[in-house]
């Protein structure tokens, strides 16, 4: 059973807008893209909410180097785990210069993937 709403919370007025066939399909694209019920129920929190969410669009290319650095670091944290695995497991294992190399490498990964990922993090803002 539907719940009755207040005199105050029916929505009785009505507000009509003019507009071209061209913001009329851009406003309906906004509406199925964010997942409104109904126009109404877009314009309402688009008009009325005090701070507009900022969407960002990427490009594929984007997106490929985002999934590039993803694989890099969890590459990293699998070198990581295994050399801490070695630790934990022998008490007298020392680090040896493989050990040494792959936190190098690691740290020049992370250096990497943190320089692009400040790149593309000051073209957002």
């Amino acid at each position: 059973m539907a719940h009755k709403k207040s005199k105050e919370q029916r929505r009785t007025i009505q507000f009509k807008i003019h507009l071209t066939t061209t913001e009329k399909k851009q406003i309906l694209e906004s509406v199925n893209q964010e997942k409104y019920n109904s126009i109404s129920d877009y314009a309402r929190e688009r008009l009325l909410k005090k701070r507009l969410a900022k969407r960002i669009t990427v490009s594929d290319d984007y997106i490929r180097i985002f999934k590039t650095m993803d694989y890099n670091l969890t590459k990293i944290g699998t070198n990581l785990n295994q050399i801490a695995h070695k630790l934990n497991a022998y008490n007298t294992y020392v680090l040896t210069e493989d050990d040494q190399q792959t936190f190098k490498a690691c740290f020049e990964q992370l250096k990497s993937c943190y320089q692009v990922l400040g790149e593309h993090l000051r073209k957002i803002k």
